[in-house]
């Protein structure tokens, strides 16, 4: 790549080319000013979000207890997640860094798009220029949809007119100081989130895939898959829920037997050196997402986060030996002191491995249970629980399995729960998707347990199932409305 100058040197350009428009609290990061198509997919790749942008969300909801009785505690700038905080900034900051990431990555992505929609690639270049150009459309239409579902209301033909949150489309729209910003509506931002993804689909058919830490046609299906169903667009998601399907398979946890076998103790099969994501289940994964995993605030044998006792409860569930226990249980002797402060359930995907791993955004599982719903609210009822036993094939050791039938399920509602709770095993702690689950399944009210038993209580419906607009945008947009508390 050619030694070229910084990007803020475009943001210069901007404002002398726009009029000093002014958008959106964003700092580009220090970047070498892109030339050839090549440059351009290094500067997309510095757009990805580097940082676990969304899995401070899962304090907020069922997923997560606190340990009172380990000699850890919440660390303080976690305590406004877990109690609901009418903020979930800390007194005296600014800056929100989950807000500022996240347009970070618009911007990239802009800048790309931007100036691929002046060029006309060499036949040599065409591959790549259409991969980069797809890959651009899928991470604006990611970074608007983590953006709409943490600091705007569930999509809803009730909420559809209410306030969303900022769309820039162009790079020429963003600058380091901002004011006057507008809230586009939710339904606009969302029919851009559609309109941004089909066009990545167009452009990414095909393509070779590049790492999955980077869209590709099966991740963006799978994204899409989720849109749809936070949508309403059952059949939509149904259809690109199969696409998926019909091109990655499940892994088969039975295959994790042999190497727990070999650790003589259950409990040390997944510790240590060695998570669940470092057996072949990482295969299943199609993206991985915002930064370091290992160390994450629910691991550890005294750390003070733990994920709920029933997501393990639910890996437990009839006595049927669910491989995906071994995620969640501590396997600690709780009549012991030590056992006590560890507490039933630790987070055994990620390890303490030195190979890095990263969060997971999306895998093929997730397609499994969004199928299975979007068949159970059409009424085909025998094919959702087709999808449900294919995935329970998978995760249930040989032998132990039990397929579920129509006779297992008195109603509808009795099968959606079903497929809520294999989804919740499935994705917590994944991509932010319990805290939007709850949030587009009714809100229900929840309860934490926090210092000296003090319990806190999030109401059914309640404001602060949104998250508020950061200070930093306030003070440089003081006509933009905020999210009411």
């Amino acid at each position: 790549m050619k030694k070229i100058f910084y990007l803020n040197f475009i943001a210069m350009l901007v404002l002398l080319s726009s009029g000093c428009k002014k958008m959106l609290d964003i700092k580009p990061v220090n970047s070498m000013m892109p030339v050839t198509i090549a440059d351009y997919e290094s500067v997309l790749l510095g757009g990805y979000p580097k940082l676990d942008f969304y899995f401070k969300t899962e304090l907020m909801t069922d997923n997560a207890f606190v340990n009172l009785q380990t000699i850890n505690g919440l660390e303080r700038a976690n305590e406004p997640w877990y109690v609901w905080a009418a903020s979930h900034q800390m007194d005296g900051v600014a800056d929100d860094p989950y807000w500022g990431q996240l347009y970070r990555s618009v911007y990239y992505a802009n800048t790309v798009l931007d100036e691929f929609s002046k060029r006309s690639p060499s036949s040599a270049d065409k591959v790549l220029f259409e991969t980069v150009m797809g890959e651009a459309y899928a991470l604006r239409a990611f970074s608007y949809f983590y953006l709409v579902n943490l600091y705007a209301d569930v999509y809803a033909p009730e909420t559809l007119a209410g306030q969303g949150v900022p769309m820039p489309l162009s790079a020429l729209d963003v600058h380091q100081h901002t004011q006057n910003n507008v809230r586009e509506p939710i339904e606009k931002v969302w029919g851009q989130i559609r309109k941004d993804i089909d066009q990545a689909g167009l452009l990414l058919m095909g393509k070779p895939e590049k790492g999955k830490y980077r869209f590709n046609y099966n991740s963006l299906q799978l994204f899409n898959a989720r849109v749809k169903l936070f949508t309403g667009d059952n059949e939509g998601a149904i259809a690109a829920s199969t696409i998926v399907m019909n091109t990655k398979g499940l892994f088969n946890m039975n295959e994790t037997q042999a190497h727990i076998d070999e650790e003589n103790q259950e409990s040390y099969a997944f510790t240590s050196n060695y998570g669940m994501i470092d057996s072949d289940y990482k295969n299943e994964v199609l993206f991985f997402m915002a930064g370091r995993a290992n160390n994450n605030i629910f691991y550890h044998g005294m750390n003070a986060c733990k994920p709920a006792v029933e997501l393990l409860d639910l890996c437990r569930r009839n006595g049927v030996a669910d491989y995906r226990r071994y995620i969640f249980d501590s396997f600690a002797d709780l009549n012991t002191a030590d056992g006590v402060q560890t507490g039933p359930t630790i987070y055994n995907m990620f390890a303490k491995q030195e190979n890095g791993s990263y969060h997971i955004g999306l895998k093929v599982s997730e397609a499994y249970v969004t199928r299975a719903e979007a068949y159970a609210r059409l009424g085909r009822k025998e094919l959702a629980i087709a999808d449900l036993n294919n995935l329970l094939l998978n995760r249930i050791k040989k032998g132990a399995f039990v397929p579920l039938t129509l006779a297992d399920f008195a109603s509808q509602e009795d099968l959606l729960k079903r497929i809520y709770e294999e989804r919740r095993v499935e994705t917590a702690f994944e991509g932010g998707l319990r805290w939007f689950d709850l949030r587009r399944l009714g809100k229900p009210a929840l309860t934490h347990v926090y210092k000296n038993g003090q319990v806190y209580t999030l109401k059914e419906k309640d404001p602060r199932y949104i998250l508020q607009i950061p200070l930093s945008e306030q003070i440089n947009s003081p006509e933009m409305p905020i999210n009411k508390r």
